[in-house]
């Protein structure tokens, strides 16, 4: 059957009919073409109450070629409703580039919001790309991660570091990941302790209003988050033991766990995925 498709019909064809069998398991939409002018990036977590955070960039060309090309590592930042605050821009020719940011507000509301990256450079992946003679790929595109380091306090020199949440953003703000049609229920394999405290942060990367619904398994308590595009909302979590399932049209649902968060000077602060 799989022969018989290839060849009679067109690839973008086979593309879109194997997309519409698994459509209740993809996570990124098929409504854009990507090419080598595509960035996608990760969708990053800012806290307000950490005394400084720091993001590891990586040179995606740099590391291709295997020498220093200049680039520009943007940073696009939301506040809790989704709506844009602040742009960041950092030039280096580096492999990898820690990065200190500013503050993305001189007053900022809310403990968390969220923050996009992505690359500029006179360098384009297609120039690299033919130079090394790969002239007939172009459904690649820049995938632009990178690793957050959070301080919980002053002079603090070892962070807790974590990668970004599942976004598939791209710079013109093309927002990639599906929105299914079927909810899905996610549980992560860890037990929260009653005697630490936690905040659980949530953000929307879709194009359409999100609802998330907490199951505290341990107990009937469900908390439902309503989140807008962009926008970036929390749970407090206190005095509980057990797990926690989330659920959501979401293919992936999973929150930034801050344990025992900022500010914190008792050595018992991380940041991790579920």
């Amino acid at each position: 059957m799989k022969k018989f498709l290839k060849k009679y019909f067109p690839k973008k064809f086979i593309n879109y009919l194997s997309y519409l069998i698994n459509w209740n398991h993809k996570v990124y939409s098929l409504r854009d073409d990507i090419n080598f002018e595509t960035n996608l990036s990760d969708f990053f977590v800012w806290s307000n109450n950490c005394y400084r955070i720091e993001f590891v960039a990586e040179n995606l060309r740099s590391l291709i070629t295997g020498k220093k090309i200049e680039v520009t590592h943007n940073f696009i930042f939301f506040n809790e409703e989704g709506e844009l605050i602040n742009s960041q821009k950092y030039q280096t020719n580096n492999f990898f580039e820690k990065i200190l940011l500013d503050s993305p507000h001189e007053s900022p509301k809310g403990k968390y919001f969220s923050f996009i990256h992505y690359v500029d450079s006179e360098t384009s992946l297609y120039e690299i790309f033919d130079n090394y003679g790969l002239k007939k790929i172009n459904e690649i595109c820049e995938q632009n991660r990178g690793y957050t380091i959070y301080y919980p306090q002053e002079n603090k020199y070892s962070g807790a570091v974590v990668h970004g949440n599942f976004g598939g953003i791209s710079k013109n703000f093309l927002k990639r990941a599906t929105y299914n049609s079927r909810k899905h229920i996610y549980t992560p394999i860890y037990k929260f302790e009653e005697q630490e405290n936690y905040d659980l942060v949530f953000n929307n990367p879709t194009n359409k209003y999100l609802i998330i619904k907490i199951h505290l398994n341990e107990s009937d308590k469900i908390i439902n988050l309503n989140i807008p595009t962009f926008g970036t909302k929390f749970f407090s979590l206190t005095n509980y033991t057990g797990s926690i399932s989330f659920e959501s049209k979401l293919a992936i649902c999973r929150p930034l766990i801050f344990r025992n968060p900022a500010p914190n000077c008792q050595g018992n602060f991380d940041v991790f995925h579920s």
